[in-house]
């Protein structure tokens, strides 16, 4: 059995500010060793349950954040930037998926560091119509390759969206959520237990875990916090604005509404300025 895990940052055990979340942080260093700790016990607990195969995608930031030499030697990881398909490159032929160290998405909730894929550049983003986060996007995408969503590990307000929108997975709680940037923080003796647990359960239950799948035409959507960054994506053919603040896309499967609104994310983002937004 192959798992594969989405290694993010922001709801890992313990975290709950910028400045260790962010390679320009004065905790950086810290947050590293902590992501990396949280990644091992879902490695050890897939391990346990029986799993054959790991493969870990470093998926936060540019993805150069886990410490490669203290990695669960068992797994593989995938490092770096410019991936096709992002948090989720390369997940073809596993039969789960963990996401681990993932948040709420943006605005819907009071959770930690809540936010969609970019941080100040994006207001929302929607899949007909519907708002989405990270997991349901991603999770999508590997229900495109008839893959479920096995396990998150994150705060309390992550656990409660998945819960609603992908439905009886097992969810890690490793922090309550007080606002953006604070959290009530279990202990990490505690929290690892809580992922490793879950990891094991979640592997003993892949058989009757169904993936996450939005059935086409599919149109993806996203509302920047600008219309200096929507009017820029707008150059990528096929796209057309909803508002003056919001581009869209459309594609016959939800791989292909991907691809395109993709491209106008990473181009639209090359419009925002550090003082307007």
């Amino acid at each position: 059995m192959r798992i594969y895990i989405v290694a993010d940052g922001e709801g890992i055990s313990g975290v709950v500010s910028s400045e260790e979340m962010h390679h320009e942080g004065s905790q950086w260093q810290w947050f590293r060793k902590m992501m990396t700790n949280d990644v091992n016990v879902a490695i050890q607990g897939a391990f346990e349950a029986g799993a054959t195969e790991v493969i870990v995608n470093d998926a936060h930031w540019d993805s150069l954040n886990l410490i490669y030499e203290e990695i669960d030697p068992r797994a593989e990881i995938i490092r770096g930037s410019g991936k096709r398909l992002s948090m989720i490159d390369g997940v073809e032929g596993a039969d789960g998926v963990f996401f681990i160290g993932m948040h709420a998405k943006v605005g819907h909730s009071h959770g930690l560091a809540n936010e969609t894929f970019f941080g100040p550049e994006m207001y929302e983003m929607r899949i007909n119509g519907t708002a989405v986060g990270e997991v349901e996007l991603f999770g999508a995408i590997a229900g495109h390759f008839n893959i479920p969503v096995l396990m998150v590990s994150g705060d309390d307000c992550l656990a409660c969206e998945v819960k609603e929108s992908i439905g009886d997975i097992e969810t890690a709680v490793v922090k309550y959520a007080i606002n953006r940037f604070a959290a009530r923080c279990l202990s990490m003796e505690r929290a690892h237990q809580e992922i490793k647990e879950k990891a094991i359960r979640a592997v003993k239950r892949s058989k009757e875990i169904k993936p996450f799948q939005i059935e086409g035409p599919v149109e993806m959507e996203v509302e920047f916090t600008s219309t200096a960054e929507c009017f820029k994506a707008s150059l990528v053919p096929g796209s057309y604005m909803k508002s003056p603040r919001t581009i869209a896309y459309k594609g016959e499967n939800i791989l292909e509404a991907w691809k395109g609104i993709y491209a106008c994310m990473l181009l639209g983002a090359t419009a925002f300025d550090k003082y307007y937004g």
